[in-house]
């Protein structure tokens, strides 16, 4: 007697039905596909500076800038979620002999294509895989939106790549996956990563405050634009090339602005 196929999801060992993969994870399956349009609604406003999660961030000021992490952006977000669902739309397509043009590429037609599908990503070997990664995609997209407000970006995760946020006097963090991680050592992956970019002084303003370490008294290192013009201006800080993106605006090396930033702290270090 044969034995009941077991569900190829990852992290699901109940039954198949029909195919590859058990009711739950066909239906969820299912339900990424159809809440794809509205979670690229979110991530094109989020894109936009739009959405509320800027503008109800606390330390905004009046033009509108506010602190943003050091983190896997929307646009990414967005870029991942329609390569995945590209992969899978050919791999669907050229298994059951459909002929598919770029002309409807877009992410949404991509995930309204699979979702009429479903029948035939069920009875593809390959099923759990796609089901894991349209939902990590999806799920990567829905954390960028939904940022907590009050967390810091730990990074991502370096088993699940899934971005971590941790609350503000958190000493550590573990993942969805079970990973755990010091947030200390997380800040610091993050500055070394960071340290040869090369970012205006107003992008420089919004990202590092987040991840430097609090000061003595407890509180957030102050790093304003007007700092960093400064420092460039009388010398101490090298100006680079300004981006394309932003002709009018030089870029200054990550790097070079930390030890500056360090300096202020530790005033022994100053030459």
């Amino acid at each position: 007697m044969n034995a009941t196929p077991i569900c190829l999801a990852p992290r699901c060992d109940l039954p198949a039905h029909n195919g590859y993969l058990c009711g739950n994870c066909r239906t969820l399956l299912r339900k990424d596909l159809k809440n794809i349009p509205g979670l690229l609604v979110d991530l094109q406003v989020t894109i936009a500076r739009l959405d509320r999660v800027n503008a109800e961030q606390p330390g905004v000021r009046a033009s509108g800038e506010a602190p943003l992490p050091l983190r896997i952006g929307p646009m990414e977000a967005r870029r991942d979620l329609a390569e995945t669902l590209r992969i899978w739309v050919w791999h669907t397509a050229a298994r059951v002999g459909v002929n598919v043009t770029t002309a409807w590429f877009e992410p949404r037609n991509l995930a309204g294509w699979l979702a009429m599908r479903i029948a035939d990503v069920d009875s593809d070997p390959l099923a759990g895989t796609l089901s894991d990664e349209i939902g990590c995609a999806v799920v990567r997209g829905w954390r960028t939106v939904d940022r907590p407000l009050q967390r810091r970006y730990a990074g991502p995760c370096e088993t699940c790549e899934m971005d971590l946020y941790a609350q503000p006097n958190a000493d550590e963090i573990t993942c969805d996956c079970g990973a755990t991680y010091r947030i200390e050592a997380r800040r610091d992956w993050l500055l070394d990563q960071a340290e040869d970019h090369l970012l205006t002084a107003t992008e420089m303003s919004r990202a590092l405050p987040g991840l430097l370490p609090l000061d003595r008294d407890g509180r957030q290192p102050v790093l304003t634009a007007a700092m960093i013009r400064g420092w460039a201006h009388r010398g101490r800080l090298t100006q680079h090339p300004p981006h394309p993106s932003q002709p009018l605006a030089p870029t200054y090396r990550v790097g070079d602005v930390l030890d500056l930033v360090d300096t202020l702290h530790h005033p022994a270090l100053a030459s």
